[in-house]
């Protein structure tokens, strides 16, 4: 058996400081370089062209913008400005647009067309008032039923206003038809309304808020209750040739949307953003009705929309969207 001096309690001390000294320093250096550059596979498009709407539910992109967080995943991302108004068919092939925001209803209209597209993530769902028709302060209409016979005006005749007031109009024992669908932008519908060019016009946030504000008008009815209650509003969308080419890019896509819609819960950092990228004023941005923001993506949620714009006949054949969902959307 060797003999070795006895170490002091002094030296004892000592080294038990250096150790815990240097596995602090060790775990500092690994939590540092793992904040600086999150896991995952190489980023191929950095600078990925994001095709967007003016309307509340982009917000989290914005709040992505202005924190850092698409950098932080090692994107530099190009906002362009998409047409709010009507039928849009989307190349995103060869346009102008890498990754495409809409509501779910153009998303899968698209599709339904032909566009190999995969869904890249949920972007909103509706909440109370978020979405509703709106009639002019002096109307004698009192509910839905009075609308009959009139024109209701909407953004696309193909969107989702005129699939979510079907949806009102059933449950109060009404078919399509028997109202008149009249196509406008959101900015006209208000000011239409007033002049009684149209009885009623559907409207998302932050139009509506803005057109109570402005114009004066009413709610007659919220389009997001009963069978639309919390309905899934809109999402992201890719073409599945670019999904296949870039994993990477879409894969970190997919943190930043997640990490900023975590943040978009927080309803002061929707706020700060709305003024700047959305355009509306402090006021209407604070007195809005906002929907929700998931911080996940199941297919069963936009999958409602598939179902009910299939008994709306504005599909042909049911769209199976868990078998369009992008590698690694969770």
């Amino acid at each position: 058996m060797l003999n070795r001096p006895l170490e002091s309690a002094r030296d004892s001390v000592l080294r038990r400081r250096t150790l815990l000294a240097g596995m602090g320093a060790l775990a500092l250096s690994a939590c540092s370089t793992k904040s600086a550059q999150p896991a995952g596979p190489p980023v191929e498009v950095p600078e990925i062209r994001l095709g967007v709407l003016k309307v509340t539910d982009t917000a989290p992109l914005f709040v992505a913008q202005r924190e850092g967080i698409f950098e932080k995943y090692g994107l530099r991302p190009k906002f362009v400005t998409m047409e709010l108004t009507g039928d849009q068919r989307i190349d995103l092939e060869h346009g102008q647009a890498d990754v495409t925001f809409d509501s779910w209803v153009t998303i899968f209209l698209n599709i339904a067309d032909g566009a190999d597209w995969v869904v890249l993530g949920e972007a909103y769902q509706t909440g109370p008032r978020s979405t509703g028709l709106l009639v002019s302060r002096s109307s004698r209409l009192r509910d839905i039923k009075d609308l009959a016979g009139k024109r209701v005006g909407v953004n696309n005749l193909r969107g989702l206003g005129v699939l979510l007031t079907n949806s009102v109009l059933a449950t109060n024992g009404m078919k399509p038809s028997d109202v008149q669908y009249v196509e406008m932008p959101f900015d006209n519908l208000a000011g239409a309304v007033n002049n009684g060019d149209i009885t009623a016009g559907w409207m998302v946030e932050p139009y509506l808020t803005r057109a109570q504000l402005d114009v004066g008008c009413v709610l007659l009815t919220d389009t997001a209750v009963g069978a639309t209650s919390d309905f899934p509003q809109s999402g992201y969308a890719v073409a599945r040739s670019f999904a296949r080419k870039n994993p990477g890019t879409v894969r970190a896509f997919q943190r930043v949307l997640a990490e900023a819609q975590a943040r978009a819960l927080d309803r002061s950092t929707v706020e700060a953003v709305l003024p700047d990228y959305v355009q509306v004023s402090k006021n209407v941005a604070q007195l809005m009705n906002l929907g929700t923001y998931p911080t996940t993506t199941l297919a069963i949620r936009p999958q409602r929309v598939v179902d009910l714009m299939f008994s709306q006949n504005f599909l042909k054949a049911r769209i199976n969207v868990e078998e369009r969902m992008a590698a690694g959307t969770t």
